[in-house]
């Protein structure tokens, strides 16, 4: 088995290193398999784009856009990747804060309530050369940390993973608060209540979070009008996608698509 210092397997196509942190985005290929490794360093993962699967200790974890892992030093783990490959941003702390250093104790998947618009500005800042875009991207990574620091600090009942996850399985239906609240085993005003402290947006924000991840993907990766990447995102107004996407993205579609079609 192989031990990885500050480093993943791949070949990153982006790094910054920022005082005490160093950020990666590493893409993977469609099947690409990571054999049995651990890291001498604890680290957080954000998957930014595509599917793999985690084998662990703890058994198999479907990994999808927008979830953030925390691998301890020598958590020991393999990985499979999906038929569309997958791209990962990776932050190595040094002289972690105490917080870090909780967050890094074990090893757990967050669903963060805001992981599309800290990934969509982290990717920005990765790319961007101005003067500012440290500063910009440094801000961006410990406001990502700040969030999963606060998510740990709280108990969150076992029933909301378990609606998390049926959210994630698929962006596109239109599961009623009814039918959550039945999968929950808790009145609807209850999920409710608890999904919006737990996860600060609304159930209904959520999804459409989840919803405008899949939509930068598809403009990232086809050459599909707008209104078509809308459509396939399950928007039915264009103009409205246009909004949703810009207050989550900072971007509006076509100048989100000018910039990764110029990095690339």
């Amino acid at each position: 088995m192989e031990h990885l210092k500050r480093a993943n397997y791949g070949q990153p196509d982006q790094v910054r290193r920022l005082g005490s942190l160093q950020v990666s985005a590493t893409p993977y290929m469609a099947g690409d398999a990571l054999p049995w490794h651990e890291h001498d360093e604890g680290y957080l993962c954000l998957v930014a784009a595509g599917a793999y699967t985690q084998q662990s200790s703890s058994g198999e974890l479907d990994c999808a856009p927008g979830l953030l892992l925390t691998h301890p030093q020598g958590h020991r783990h393999a990985n499979r990747f999906g038929p569309h490959g997958a791209r990962c941003i990776s932050i190595f702390f040094t002289d972690e804060a105490g917080s870090t250093t909780r967050l890094l104790r074990d090893h757990r998947q967050l669903r963060l309530p805001e992981a599309s618009r800290l990934l969509a500005r982290i990717e920005r800042e990765l790319r961007a050369t101005d003067d500012a875009a440290a500063l910009a991207l440094q801000s961006a990574v410990l406001e990502l940390v700040a969030l999963a620091c606060r998510m740990e600090g709280e108990r969150r009942p076992a029933w909301l993973q378990r609606v998390l996850q049926r959210l994630h399985d698929d962006p596109l239906a239109t599961p009623t608060l009814q039918e959550l609240a039945r999968l929950a085993g808790v009145h609807p005003s209850h999920l409710a209540r608890t999904f919006q402290r737990a996860q600060g947006s609304t159930v209904g924000d959520y999804q459409r979070g989840l919803r405008i991840e899949l939509a930068r993907q598809a403009l990232a990766a086809n050459d599909l009008s707008v209104a078509e990447v809308a459509a396939q995102a399950g928007f039915s107004d264009q103009s409205h996608f246009a909004r949703v996407f810009k207050r989550v993205t900072g971007d509006t579609p076509r100048d989100y698509r000018h910039k990764v079609q110029k990095a690339s």
